[in-house]
């Protein structure tokens, strides 16, 4: 990789590091910016690909103005560009007018004449999202090396896009479940395998009488008023056991209190224990 490739790539990467929402067409136009001057082209289109219409549709160019007609879509193999879409592999095309895929309609480089060729699929994940077509090297063909180079920087633009949307998917379900659990009329208290408070939602501080932060904090220590509530979080974590509507006795400032309570395992992603959980409801005023 020459020296020039190499800086395209870093600052790919530092471009793809600092980005902090999944905007797909965006981060695809940014990236033929930045392929298509490491690769000294004259130009380049980025096409997206329309799958209810199965077609590639020309978005966004650098270098030049799509000519008419050249904005409408075209089919799968159709050029090139529909070549690579169609089969969806990279083509590297020394002298465009010796071969035989060239369509002088589609792949007719913006503002003059296309010489030589390299286009490469775009994927997010496995799903094929579009092409990259870039025309007319500086100072000859395209070479090994500059279909090398697309290919990885379209890759490291896949890598950010997917975590981009996972960052946004994950962000959604915990807002989510935030919201499910500020607005639930029963208390819910989680700790992890150290038996630290990992959540204590509004009606578990307010049923409790918790009036500092809890999280992060010993199970003993937030509930030093409660301490038997402490003691079925222990007991759930070393056993691995549920317990389903039982009831605990404890006083609150002197006066009797009742709370109905369950237990629940915790576990990440891969299914692995991460914790134990409580629900509980007041049921003070169900007893006298």
């Amino acid at each position: 990789m020459s020296a020039q490739h190499l800086q395209a790539l870093f600052d790919t990467l530092d471009y793809l590091g600092t980005l902090k929402e999944s905007n797909d067409i965006k981060i695809w136009s940014r990236m033929l910016e930045k392929t298509s001057a490491a690769l000294s082209a004259e130009s380049g289109v980025y096409y997206f690909f329309d799958t209810l219409a199965r077609q590639l549709v020309p978005f966004y160019t650098v270098g030049g103005e799509m000519q008419a007609g050249q904005s409408k879509g075209s089919a799968l193999g159709d050029g090139i560009c529909g070549w690579v879409a169609k089969y969806r592999e990279p083509l590297l095309v020394p002298d465009a007018t010796k071969d035989d895929r060239f369509n002088k309609e589609i792949d007719r480089c913006p503002g003059g004449e296309s010489r030589t060729v390299l286009a490469v699929p775009l994927f997010v994940q496995f799903d094929f999202v579009g092409v990259f077509e870039f025309f007319n090297k500086s100072g000859g063909p395209f070479e090994e090396g500059d279909r090398k180079l697309a290919q990885t920087m379209a890759q490291q633009a896949c890598h950010a896009i997917r975590r981009l949307r996972l960052e946004d998917t994950v962000s959604r379900v915990t807002a989510y479940n935030a919201s499910i659990l500020e607005n639930l009329s029963g208390g819910f208290l989680a700790v992890d395998l150290q038996n630290r408070v990992m959540i204590c939602n509004p009606a578990a501080r307010r049923i409790l009488d918790i009036h500092t932060e809890p999280v992060g904090h010993p199970a003993e220590e937030v509930l030093g008023a409660v301490i038997e509530l402490a003691s079925v979080l222990r007991t759930t974590l070393t056993s691995k056991q549920t317990a389903k509507r039982q009831e605990l006795h404890w006083n609150l400032r002197g006066e009797k209190r009742v709370l109905g309570y369950s237990t629940l395992l915790i576990r990440d992603t891969q299914g692995v224990f991460a914790g134990a959980g409580v629900t509980f409801q007041d049921l003070t005023g169900l007893k006298s």
